[in-house]
């Protein structure tokens, strides 16, 4: 990135500038509960908050989808004091208080093509894996299930997997590390860290972000309800969102990296959950990032994504995203991995070449082993 002039009156605690992968090893939630928890001891009891923001920024990439670097310090220090318990499991949305159904069905990191919002389809698969879905009057769930019963779910989702062609890849972001936060009621959102996260998440989307916010400072009771009533629906229109995602026709693949137009059909508050959710979902191209569009009024929104692979191979969506939308007269930013843009919408298919010349450039040098710098 070009070097940017700080202000002199403001410190900056930045991991880059020590070495620590900002994208990967900690988030500025961790950043932030480091800095407070050593100007205040009371500070730790904060430590699973600042896991769930890591698990929020998608950071849980190593293997088993475990967090690690500054992150997994964190993990400890939370453990240490009794508030989070990390177990091997299943990763299912709602696996402690929804149906098992249910719960397949919620699941969208990743997007299970055929069962993701079909919760017919779902209950077929567990019926088929000769899961009793109830115990008496009432629905089990996932932290139901003896090993045994989990172990035959997988493999029925497996088998459907390869019966619809999706990737078998996909079975390896549906069991890992599960990180739960047992001073949260059991059976609630705010247990599992990955289903906390996606809360505050649709908080932050949908013009709420005082709850979350209220609800990350210990706030409860009708807080909470609020919460669970804006996390509903931003989930539904996310699966809306997901389902016009998934045609085919408004997804194109170019020379470097694959478009989706959303154009007016995708809120662009739900571009980055829906660039998210296709990332991780193993069914696009993993030698090429995903560029996904939203427009609002004169304004496209853009979300883009990119493997770990990419990235190793020198590719930074961030500098990508800046120098391309700067050059049709927007700007952007972000992460190597993840990051957005913002530009006049009659400049759409110019910003378009430019990013998949750039993507294409950068590749090109990592294939020669020569480095780029992007001006």
């Amino acid at each position: 990135p070009l070097p940017v002039e700080r202000p002199p009156n403001v410190f900056q605690v930045n991991p880059h500038d020590f070495g620590i992968d900002g994208s990967t090893m900690v988030s500025a939630s961790g950043v932030t509960y480091l800095v407070c928890r050593n100007v205040t001891e009371e500070a730790r009891v904060y430590s699973p908050v600042a896991v769930v923001g890591a698990l929020g920024d998608l950071q849980d990439k190593d293997h088993g989808r475990r967090l690690v670097g500054l992150n997994e310090l964190v993990v400890r220090e939370a453990e240490e004091l009794g508030l989070m318990r990390v177990e091997e499991d299943l990763i299912l949305y709602g696996k402690g208080f929804r149906p098992i159904h249910e719960a397949l069905a919620s699941t969208n990191s990743p997007f299970l093509p055929g069962i993701t919002g079909n919760e017919a389809a779902a209950l077929k698969l567990v019926l088929s894996a000769g899961i009793e879905p109830r115990n008496g009057d009432s629905w089990r769930t996932i932290s139901d299930l003896s090993p045994e019963e989990k172990a035959r779910l997988v493999e029925a989702l497996a088998s459907h997997l390869s019966s619809v062609g999706a990737p078998q890849s996909l079975m390896s972001e549906l069991t890992g590390y599960v990180y739960e936060l047992t001073g949260e009621e059991p059976g609630t959102p705010l247990r599992d860290a990955r289903e906390y996260a996606t809360l505050l998440n649709a908080c932050g989307k949908t013009g709420n972000a005082w709850i979350g916010i209220s609800i990350a400072m210990g706030s409860r009771g009708w807080v909470m309800r609020e919460a669970e009533r804006v996390l509903a629906e931003y989930r539904s229109s996310v699966a809306r969102a997901m389902e016009f995602a998934m045609r085919r026709e408004v997804r194109e693949e170019m020379r470097n990296i694959v478009v989706l137009k959303g154009g007016t059909e995708i809120d662009p508050r739900q571009i980055s959950s829906v660039a998210s959710i296709l990332s991780s979902s193993n069914l696009l191209p993993p030698d090429k990032p995903l560029v996904a569009l939203a427009q609002e009024g004169g304004i496209v929104k853009v979300s883009a994504r990119a493997s770990s692979a990419l990235v190793e191979q020198g590719l930074d969506l961030g500098e990508v995203m800046r120098v391309a939308a700067e050059r049709v007269g927007g700007r952007g930013g972000g992460h190597k991995m993840a990051a957005g843009a913002e530009f006049p919408a009659d400049r759409t298919t110019l910003f378009l070449i430019e990013v998949d010349g750039l993507v294409g450039e950068v590749l090109a040098r990592a294939r020669a082993g020569k480095q780029l710098r992007l001006v």
